[in-house]
């Protein structure tokens, strides 16, 4: 019983904090369009006065739409400041809730190095013939920046999230893939998203091989694999 209660406990609270998470101010904006709509249907003429006055109060109520948008994403910023590492447990940890807490995950990527980003967002953002997520973790964000390897995933216009917490790359580790896309580390040999794209990089790649074979043949020969 106890075991059946704790399920049902974490997975009362994955839904409170994706909630949190997504959550729009829908009913907020259709409450004041039905508002808009009553008072143009009473009065059919109505004065330069009270057209101004009409004015100032909707801009007013816009004002205040955003200034609650903007309360309401920093209330899941100062979630996740607080508790994103306990996020990021769960998502190694917690196997059968793995995929539902990756929704909560957020990172700093290439596309804005100020703000969050979700995976989902990441995912719409990639290019047609992208199928990998891609991330490079290191000490620093300006340590990270300044990788060469970054730069030459940047240069073809390719997005990559920025891992600048330890618990970060463990965490990829257990998550290899999302939404039928593979999660991998640009620093990494597997990644061979770059493959293919530009035929001259690979004309010059084959020409090195070739020019460099003794060099290679006798490393293998003295250090084998």
């Amino acid at each position: 019983m106890i075991k059946v209660m704790s399920k049902k406990l974490v997975r009362k609270a994955i839904e409170m904090i994706k909630k949190l998470a997504e959550e729009g101010l829908e009913d907020d904006d259709d409450e004041y369009d039905d508002d808009e709509e009553d008072s143009a249907d009473t009065e059919g003429e109505d004065t330069k006065e009270e057209s101004t006055e009409e004015d100032e109060a909707d801009s007013e109520a816009a004002e205040e739409d955003e200034e609650e948008e903007e309360d309401y994403v920093d209330k899941y910023d100062t979630f996740w400041k607080n508790f994103g590492k306990s996020v990021k447990l769960g998502v190694i940890e917690d196997s059968s809730n793995r995929l539902k807490l990756a929704k909560l995950l957020r990172f700093y990527s290439t596309e804005d190095s100020e703000e969050l980003t979700s995976l989902d967002e990441y995912i719409s953002r990639m290019k047609d013939d992208q199928d990998t997520i891609l991330y490079l973790s290191g000490d620093t964000m300006e340590s990270i920046k300044k990788s060469p390897i970054l730069q030459k995933y940047t240069k073809r216009g390719y997005e990559v999230l920025i891992l600048d917490d330890p618990i970060d790359e463990f965490c990829f580790q257990h998550l290899s893939e999302y939404e039928k896309r593979k999660v991998k580390s640009i620093a990494k040999d597997d990644v061979s998203i770059l493959d293919g794209t530009d035929e001259l990089a690979k004309k010059k790649v084959q020409k090195l091989k070739e020019m460099y074979k003794p060099l290679t043949d006798w490393l293998k020969t003295h250090l084998g694999k």
